[in-house]
């Protein structure tokens, strides 16, 4: 199959969106949606009419205030993606000769919560990503005309590449956005803090005089997957020494044990198991254990040994 400029345009949105964004979004909260990392922070806001409105201001500034994750969301669901599609392909209540940045494209409200701005981002790229699969190169290569304004004579192949950018660019943003606030967050926990900086010691010596890790993994259950993909070995040891079980995973299924395994660190691998991690545990991204981890990055050491524990269970 020969490749078309539209293949190339769609392909590169489609794999960011697939693979980069939209899981990196999944589980988005209230709070993070509408967390204002700085003061003066643009975002999602209510006027006195009542309407939820975008902020900005025309022309933008030279130096723009930072964002919302909202706002971001907002900006490329709306803007980016879903007023373009509905200004150029339809269905839209704008008049004719309204260009794509007319808001009578989309005069649908702004949502508050994080639901809402996942549902108005998905809604967005769908339409986009739909109208985008309907056309051909002949199409691509035509002008914007007037519904382009400014950029009338540009081509639509042009406006797809620039806004394959902006998504890029402010999905980027966004999942920063995410890190930014759960680092924050994590870091409210003295225990967390310690674990994730390195301070082996004064890791050990909270949990001693908390007497444990008591509830930590219920309210950070990811916290010695994370440490071992960063290969915190002595913060796993402490942590699990101090009752975290060894075989706590992510969301995903992803263990303490994938990473070692793959590591190579075989003391690891062995301290995990030998503490009740499951060799046998399956992430579900891939559908791997932590031996095909192992395999993968050719650890034979490692896969030797999970091979024993096999044989001897």
């Amino acid at each position: 199959m020969a490749t078309t400029l539209r293949t190339l345009l769609a392909d590169q949105v489609q794999f960011y969106w697939d693979v980069h964004l939209w899981p990196r979004l999944q589980g988005l909260t209230d709070d993070e949606y509408l967390w204002e990392p700085v003061d003066g922070a643009w975002s999602l806001r209510t006027g006195d009419d009542g309407v939820v409105r975008i902020e900005g201001t025309v022309p933008e500034p030279y130096v723009a205030p930072v964002t919302t994750i909202a706002w971001r969301m907002a900006h490329v669901g709306r803007d980016v993606w879903a007023r373009r599609a509905r200004a150029f392909f339809g269905p839209t209540s704008a008049p004719d000769d309204a260009d794509m940045y007319d808001d009578r494209h989309w005069p649908d409200p702004l949502p508050l919560t994080a639901a809402g701005g996942l549902a108005l981002l998905e809604q967005g790229w769908n339409l986009w990503r739909d109208a985008l699969a309907g056309l051909d190169d002949e199409a691509l290569l035509r002008p914007l005309g007037p519904r382009g304004g400014p950029f009338a004579d540009d081509s639509m192949a042009a406006l797809v590449a620039h806004l394959n950018r902006e998504a890029m660019a402010h999905g980027a943003e966004m999942c920063l956005l995410r890190d930014l606030y759960r680092a924050q967050h994590e870091r409210s926990d003295a225990v967390v803090a310690a674990a994730l900086g390195g301070r082996t010691h004064d890791l050990d010596r909270t949990l001693r005089l908390d007497g444990g890790v008591r509830d930590l993994p219920e309210r950070f259950p990811a916290l010695l997957t994370e440490l071992a993909g960063i290969h915190r070995w002595a913060e796993v040891r402490v942590l699990v020494e101090h009752g975290f079980p060894a075989g706590a995973a992510t969301d995903d299924g992803t263990t303490a044990l994938h990473y070692a395994a793959a590591a190579g660190a075989l003391e690891q691998v062995q301290f995990l198991v030998g503490h009740g991690a499951d060799p046998d545990a399956v992430e579900s991204r891939s559908g791997a254990t932590p031996t095909t981890w192992a395999e993968r990055f050719g650890r034979a050491d490692v896969v030797a040994h999970l091979a024993q524990e096999a044989d001897a269970r």
